[in-house]
This record gives structure tokens, sequence and C-alpha cells, in this order.
């Protein structure tokens, strides 16, 4: 009866040796993920600061058309419609809602 007790508590020291083992691995596996994540994170955040998502600039058109890459017309058809959507944008309320007629203050 003590002989088994004590293979017993060896073998329970064993599988708690084993335990600890696989939750420093979980422990050391999350701290690498986790700094993974980060250096990707900035890495892409350094990325969308520089390009700007496509925005694209007159220049940038103009000089398209000097290389080739876009025929006069096609500049001309992209101009109006940067032109028309800023104009649009403007001429929009402030969060949908504007003075109207009969809300406008008298003075």
């Amino acid at each position: 009866m003590g002989v088994t007790v004590l293979a017993q508590s060896g073998q329970n020291q064993g599988d708690m040796g084993q335990f600890l083992i696989w939750v420093g691995a979980l422990i050391v596996a999350v701290v690498i993920g986790t700094i993974v994540l980060l250096v990707i994170r900035r890495k892409l955040s350094a990325q969308s600061a520089e390009d700007p998502g496509g925005f694209t600039t007159m220049e940038d058109m103009r000089a398209m058309v000097d290389r080739g890459e876009m025929s006069k017309e096609e500049y001309e058809q992209v101009r109006k419609a940067m032109i028309a959507k800023i104009r649009q944008s403007q001429d929009a309320p402030e969060g949908g809602k504007g003075v109207s007629g009969g809300d406008r203050p008298r003075g």
C-alpha cells in the first residue's frame, strides 16, 4: 500500500510538470502572436499613411496624360466628374440637415 501511494505521487508530479510545460508553451505562443500582430498592424498603419487610399490628384492625372496612359478626353471626363463631386459635397448641408425656408432665421 505504501509503495502504491509513492508511485502515484511520482506520477502526479510528472503530470503536473507536463501541465506546466504546456501552460508555459501556450503563454509563449500568445506573446509571440501578439508581437506578430503588433508588427503587422504597425506596417499597415505606415503604409496607409503613405498611400492616401487611392486618392489621385489632378497633377497625377495630368502626368498620366503626358505619359500617354490616359487620353485627353478621358482626362476631361474625370476632371468634370471630380469637379461635380466636389461641388456636390460643398453644396450638401452638414449632417443632412439644412436650413429650410420655414426655419430660416428672420432678421
